[in-house]
């Protein structure tokens, strides 16, 4: 590490906020997925955009390249480099204004997802979506930055979609803001205004065209009632159907469909269902009541939705399988190489029946490696489906990490093939399956990166070589 650059860090941000300790090193250089990352030289953490700029501007002096992290929560590849600056962004975690007349809230990058929410709710109102996973520890700029997949996405659409604007740090350290807010008389209120949907470049960008500084999003009054219902199919492809039907009659705020890995304990069925319905009392009751004739005519058997609310009002992954998080989370260290996209709802038929095929075939080598399947689980999204695909390996044994890998690799090209679907989360891990099938859309990204980012200082080779500037 080049002591001088440390230095000029340290005369940024203060002493206190820049490390060079392998063992810091060494833990903000992975998120929570299997692909192992490279070392940075340096992890230094901003207190403020005036700071982000200033960082940004040092790298291009030195030729150095930059990686931003929030709090790490994805599972696709961090995509660290050794030798690089990594700019950790949890200082900038204030809420700075909330707007209840006019339906806003903005927020620092670094402010957590669920804290945010909480802020909210303390005056009757809710951010737009409730989140992605990880929304207990998930950073606001980081959840935008990668687009995550919310829960509630049935009535309530992406992570994206409710992003009314950006203030960013541009590559070069010029700060742009977005939508209305990009004319300094105008307030925050609508992300499309000025011109062309700028904000749109840097949600699901992964921080490779700009470093998110502050988000402003849509909020709204917290519904006034929530009902749930969990339904067990013997085929899968009726569960489909189903839930298909229950989207087009817009009957539930949330579908997550469970298609394989572990049945939810005391349940028979081929195939799961778990609904949640928000809305004014009367309209909730009657929306769950259409929900469940749905299901039923597709051979849906209702049953205890106990853990369809303990998952959504504690959102603890495990409950979608009536399984408290003790027991289900215990078996470590098994790490997780995840596939995930989007499919259409009557497509997800082919892709559940591609997997499953696959892991019939594979079953002597899964064994052989110890491999588990967590979970083949779909959130139904307004018009269509968001399957994961959750494979889990020992990362005690090498051979098991090597094989879990490739097994992921293999996955992922057999449904952005014949399986049609196309991955919301990208990062480091899945990139390079989905990015060259893209053709002249994968040409105009790497257009965009090398106007930019000229230097390729913003996570190069995050998404693609060299950092889209060859």
């Amino acid at each position: 590490m080049d002591k001088n650059i440390k230095q000029a860090l340290a005369a940024i941000v203060g002493e206190q906020h820049v490390s060079d300790s392998v063992a810091d090193r060494l833990c903000y250089s992975r998120d929570c997925g299997p692909d192992k990352a490279g070392l940075p030289d340096v992890v230094v953490r901003p207190g403020s955009t005036e700071e982000v700029v200033a960082i940004v501007r040092l790298a291009n002096e030195v030729k150095k390249p930059v990686y931003t992290r929030g709090r790490g929560t994805t599972f696709l590849g961090s995509g660290v480099k050794d030798g690089v600056i990594l700019v950790e962004m949890t200082r900038m975690n204030r809420i700075e204004r909330i707007d209840l007349k006019s339906g806003y809230v903005t927020a620092q990058a670094g402010a957590i997802w669920r804290g945010i929410d909480v802020a909210l709710q303390r005056v009757g109102h809710e951010l737009a979506v409730p989140g992605g996973g990880g929304l207990f520890s998930c950073t606001i700029g980081g959840t935008v930055a990668v687009n995550a997949i919310p829960h509630g996405a049935t009535e309530y659409g992406m992570t994206g979609d409710h992003v009314l604007g950006l203030e960013v740090v541009l590559p070069d350290g010029s700060v742009i803001n977005t939508g209305s807010a990009a004319n300094p008389s105008s307030e925050p209120i609508e992300r499309n205004a000025n011109g062309p949907d700028i904000a749109g470049l840097f949600i699901g960008s992964y921080g490779i065209l700009g470093i998110i500084t502050k988000v402003t999003y849509r909020i709204r009054p917290i519904p006034e009632e929530e009902k749930f219902g969990f339904y067990a199919f013997d085929d899968y492809r009726e569960a489909i159907d189903a839930a298909c039907g229950i989207q087009m009659a817009q009957a539930a705020t949330f579908i997550v469909g469970l298609f394989g890995g572990p049945k939810p304990a005391g349940e028979e069925g081929d195939a799961f269902l778990h609904v949640i319905v928000r809305d004014r009392a009367s309209a909730a009751r009657e929306r769950l009541r259409e929900a469940g004739g749905i299901c039923s005519a597709y051979h849906g058997r209702p049953s205890s939705a106990e853990g369809t609310r303990h998952y959504w009002q504690e959102h603890m992954y495990s409950w979608l399988r009536n399984t408290a998080p003790g027991p289900y989370y215990s078996n470590r260290p098994y790490f997780c190489p995840e596939v995930a996209g989007f499919t259409s709802t009557p497509g997800l038929k082919k892709a559940v029946e591609l997997f499953r095929t696959l892991r019939a075939e594979r079953d002597a080598e899964f064994t052989r490696y110890g491999i588990r399947v967590k979970g083949l689980d779909a959130y139904f999204v307004r018009n269509g489906a968001y399957l994961w695909i959750d494979t889990l390996y020992d990362e005690r044994r090498a051979d098991a990490w090597d094989y879990a890998l490739k097994l992921r690799g293999d996955i992922a090209e057999l449904m952005f093939t014949e399986g049609g679907m196309s991955p919301g989360g990208l990062g480091a891990g899945i990139s390079p399956y989905i990015m060259p099938k893209l053709g002249p859309t994968f040409e105009l990204f790497k257009t965009l990166k090398k106007t930019l980012d000229p230097n390729g200082i913003l996570n190069p080779d995050l998404l693609f070589p060299t950092g889209g500037t060859t």
